[in-house]
């Protein structure tokens, strides 16, 4: 089940993106391990404002979130994580399938991202569910500035890709 946090749940969700971020050990990344997870802020804002979505086990505790940015006024899904023993359950895809439906409720009629593109379970994961790689010439803008600003954080940008997915 797909659902909005309760605000005392905020401070669970660095913790899961954390345990989600494990795995990229195993892709030759471990620094995305060593970078700081979704801020407490960042988190509550997106709680008050309708961008933040909990999926929850059986006995309703958040095992997954994902939460949705509006950089230069684009539907923008900026962390997806999901802990590690519920992946493979159709948690992700169903938060996917709710920021959709959320930015297309919007009036949104594309939903974006950025993500590894030969990791497994990012680019081709993504792919599965609808996105498509944007050629970097029609990056705008405000999508080269967020390319930017994740190389500051470490990611390399070699590896790293923008998808979108429409949303009609």
């Amino acid at each position: 089940m797909i659902r909005r946090p309760h605000p005392h749940e905020i401070k669970l969700l660095p913790q899961i993106e954390n345990e989600a971020d494990l795995r990229y050990r195993r892709a030759g990344l471990g620094r995305v391990v060593d970078m700081p997870p979704a801020s407490l802020a960042s988190l509550e804002a997106g709680r008050r404002e309708n961008r933040l979505w909990v999926a929850v086990s059986p006995f309703n505790r958040p095992v997954g979130f994902a939460l949705m940015k509006f950089p230069g006024g684009t539907a923008w899904l900026d962390q997806l994580s999901v802990l590690q023993c519920c992946q493979g359950r159709g948690f992700g895809s169903a938060l996917i399938e709710q920021v959709g439906s959320a930015a297309r409720g919007l009036g949104h009629r594309t939903l974006h991202l950025s993500t590894y593109r030969d990791v497994p379970w990012n680019a081709p994961y993504y792919a599965r569910r609808g996105f498509e790689e944007m050629p970097r010439g029609d990056w705008p803008h405000v999508f080269r500035m967020q390319s930017m600003e994740e190389n500051r954080h470490g990611h390399p940008p070699w590896r790293r890709t923008i998808m979108r997915r429409s949303l009609d």
